[in-house]
């Protein structure tokens, strides 16, 4: 098993194609390229690019020791290739910059066996606002907590306490950031980090 890095299993939205990553071989995905996004102002429409290993990844991030990443394990990976197979496909490669990477998962099972193995930071994804997701944070005790907006109590102040750091998705309004930033969540996912950062240079001028 050799680790890539990309956010869909099924790989269409990049390729236009409905093929399944986890069901390719090494061969075949390196044969693989994405086309850049079209652009009106360059010639990027014209470029393409392979799909990452997470060892290519690991090399580049070890020489920007100062950059933190998170790097999410995939629930499709571990359905097709198991909880074990996968951390231990993974875990080598992340080692030599494991002071740099946070790993995550929905998984939390993946997730403790990472933490029991080394490394030094986890996060854990949770899917429902339950008292039994609450229990798996407590007896986990991430140092990042994630939920999606739409799953957060309507009162922030609700929030559960642990030792963890919240984080939350997919925040995309400026506005938003801020409420969400006085009530102590620091850390947000956005699929609009162009207008969220021409937003803050406006607020700062």
């Amino acid at each position: 098993m050799t680790p890539f890095l990309c956010h869909d299993d099924d790989l269409r939205r990049l390729i236009r194609r409905s093929i399944y990553l986890t069901g390719l071989d090494d061969d075949e995905i390196d044969t693989l390229t994405i086309p850049y996004p079209d652009s009106a102002n360059s010639d990027t429409s014209t470029k393409a690019a392979p799909i990452s290993r997470l060892s290519e990844f690991c090399r580049q991030l070890a020489r920007w020791p100062h950059v933190t990443a998170f790097i999410e394990i995939k629930p499709e990976s571990i359905l097709r290739f198991g909880i074990r197979q996968t951390v231990e496909a993974v875990l080598p490669i992340v080692h030599p910059v494991r002071e740099q990477c946070i790993m995550i998962s929905f998984d939390w099972q993946s997730m403790a066996l990472l933490r029991a193995r080394g490394m030094p930071r986890i996060g854990w994804i949770i899917e429902h606002w339950t008292e039994a997701q609450r229990a798996v944070a407590l007896h986990l005790k991430p140092d990042y907590l994630f939920c999606g907006i739409r799953r957060l109590p309507e009162k922030l102040d609700e929030l559960w306490p642990g030792p963890w750091q919240w984080v939350i998705y997919t925040v995309d309004d400026h506005e938003a950031a801020l409420r969400y930033a006085t009530a102590g969540i620091t850390l947000i996912e956005t699929d609009t980090i162009g207008t969220m950062l021409q937003s803050v240079n406006q607020d700062t001028r």
